[in-house]
């Protein structure tokens, strides 16, 4: 594991954070204003980009990228087999299928503007990746195993989330934070699992935009029940499919 890069990853995507976040919160809570301010619009864009920024810093600072090119080429490759991509469609089912047949749901916007909004969640979520799945996760599992690692990351990431409940407006204002974190872990396997199978990031970020991106279609409140079901779905499917791939490779 290497601390150095570890450190230096959340040390930048923290005091981004908490600068730009931070400082929506506490425009937001003591100035009565919305994110819909084009100025906290601004700060929560440049907070939410905080693991991306990171990611590039203290890979090129580690000297693990030579040039932004090269880090660009690492997330985007898109040459994964079909396998990968059916397990993405998998994980994202199972989040939704869960969550509307507990809870229920209305459609909101139509199907069709999935194909508007999946690229705008590239700057609405699936750019965190590059960060959390590109270096937090792989790292921390060389010390501490698969499981521990995603229980810590998932962690890492629901503290991150924290300033987005006190920023008025935002999708997170009207949420439990305790159900966030259930969510947060749940995603986490889904997306650990992804990346151990893929080993590339941007798998990952496909799936995190259209988990985002659908919830503008698909729109259901969330429940302790339907959270904790989905929770441990995800955690059995996850370890079924990291079985089947130990088995595949030992077999090739």
């Amino acid at each position: 594991m290497n601390k150095k890069l570890i450190k230096e990853f959340l040390i930048i995507t923290f005091t981004i954070m908490l600068v730009f976040w931070g400082g929506c919160a506490f425009i937001s809570q003591f100035y009565n204003f919305t994110v819909n301010n084009l100025y906290l619009r601004i700060m929560h864009i440049i907070g939410g980009f905080s693991p991306t920024i990171a990611s590039y810093i203290s890979l090129k600072r580690n000297n693990k990228v030579k040039n932004f090119k090269e880090w660009l080429k690492i997330i985007f490759d898109l040459k994964h087999n079909i396998w990968t991509y059916l397990l993405v469609i998998l994980f994202v089912f199972i989040y939704y299928i869960i969550g509307c047949t507990i809870n229920g749901f209305e459609i909101g916007a139509p199907i069709f503007m999935i194909i508007i909004i999946l690229p705008m969640m590239l700057v609405g979520g699936g750019n965190e990746e590059v960060g959390w799945r590109m270096i937090l996760q792989p790292e921390l599992e060389k010390k501490y195993g698969f499981n521990l690692a995603t229980i810590f990351t998932a962690i890492i990431w629901w503290i991150w989330h924290l300033p987005l409940f006190f920023i008025k407006g935002t999708a997170n204002g009207n949420m439990n934070y305790f159900l966030f974190g259930i969510m947060c872990l749940t995603l986490c396997y889904a997306l650990a699992t992804i990346k151990k199978v893929s080993k590339g990031v941007f798998p990952c970020i496909l799936t995190h935009c259209l988990i985002n991106g659908l919830s503008a279609i698909f729109v259901f409140n969330y429940s302790f029940i339907s959270c904790c079901i989905s929770l441990v779905i995800t955690i059995i499917v996850s370890i079924i499919v990291l079985n089947m791939n130990s088995k595949t490779r030992y077999n090739n």
